[in-house]
């Protein structure tokens, strides 16, 4: 069968960034075979920027949310592998190429995935490579962490990621985490630690907000309890990966506080972090009674986020 690979680039309100997210998907030494923009209703004129790119294709729908439009590219491709950037995000040059090489090396794999950088709004360095090993066993992998870290370092196989239903568009954030656990599931899943993809932070990221990204993270460590129910070892990893949660947001709070210190966001970040604490809370709750449950050989009811 012929290899085909497809990009997908979601946008919504981020034309500014758009050129340069279609250019890293035109540079690759290994050519996509179709590169469609889907516009999530933007107001910011998505088009004229697509029109000045031949052979780009634009998709575009009302505003529906990330999974959405994730899924409205997906049904307009028809390459046997896909890729999916967020506007404001890029890819590096080699990013086809060592997807497809990790593919090949292992064929029945649903995804595989590489390492990326931040950078900031003008594409400065903010770090060093981010890279973690998926390991012998994905799931458990997951239940204490999302080693992917970007969702524009994976390459999907096409077909197995429709046959898994494809991205959840009742998820407002952490649909990509969402998809990890159900391939895992299902497929192998492999990782490579080739730089493939550069993360654009610039404050107005979808994940700015540490509060909004625990609370839906958790949700989606909620929904692995059908699967670690009954396994002990698998249930405990799965309340440790909650406690790594809280604690990653914790520091990403304090960040954030530090940031915007006598400025006119202190506010918000305050709101923020007091959202944060009455997760937090919630989750030393649940975990203490974890223990007791263990300690006297029964289960107690875990208080709920909902």
């Amino acid at each position: 069968m012929t290899t085909s690979i497809a990009l997908v680039i979601n946008t919504y309100q981020q034309a500014h960034f758009l050129p340069a997210s279609i250019e890293s998907g035109l540079a690759q030494t290994v050519p996509f075979d179709e590169i469609i923009v889907v516009d999530d209703g933007s107001t910011d004129d998505p088009a004229s920027v697509v029109a000045g790119y031949p052979g780009v294709r634009l998709v575009t729908q009302q505003n529906a949310g990330l999974a959405a439009a994730r899924n409205t590219g997906l049904k307009a491709s028809s390459s046997s592998y896909i890729v999916f950037l967020d506007a404001d995000d890029l890819l590096m040059p080699n990013a086809v190429r060592a997807g497809l090489v990790c593919h090949t090396l292992s064929p029945c794999t649903g995804l595989v995935y590489g390492a990326h950088r931040r950078v900031g709004p003008q594409g400065e360095p903010l770090g060093g490579d981010v890279y973690s090993d998926i390991g012998p066993d994905a799931f458990r992998t997951f239940l204490t962490g999302n080693a992917i870290g970007m969702h524009a370092t994976v390459i999907y196989d096409r077909k197995k990621l429709c046959d898994i239903g494809a991205f959840d568009v009742s998820l407002p954030r952490c649909e990509d985490y969402d998809v990890y656990f159900r391939m895992a599931a299902k497929h192998p899943i492999r990782s490579h630690p080739e730089v493939v993809a550069l993360y654009r932070w610039h404050g107005q990221n979808m994940s700015a907000d540490p509060s909004v990204m625990l609370k839906w993270v958790l949700r989606i460590n909620d929904r692995q309890r059908a699967r670690t129910a009954g396994a002990l070892l698998l249930e405990d990893e799965r309340l440790l990966g909650r406690r790594v949660w809280v604690r990653y947001y914790k520091d990403e709070i304090v960040s954030d506080l530090r940031r915007s210190w006598r400025s006119r966001t202190a506010l918000r970040s305050v709101a923020r972090s007091m959202r944060f604490a009455k997760i937090a809370v919630l989750e030393v709750g649940r975990w203490l009674l974890h223990r007791l449950g263990r300690a006297y050989g029964g289960r107690a009811k875990s208080p709920s986020l909902n």
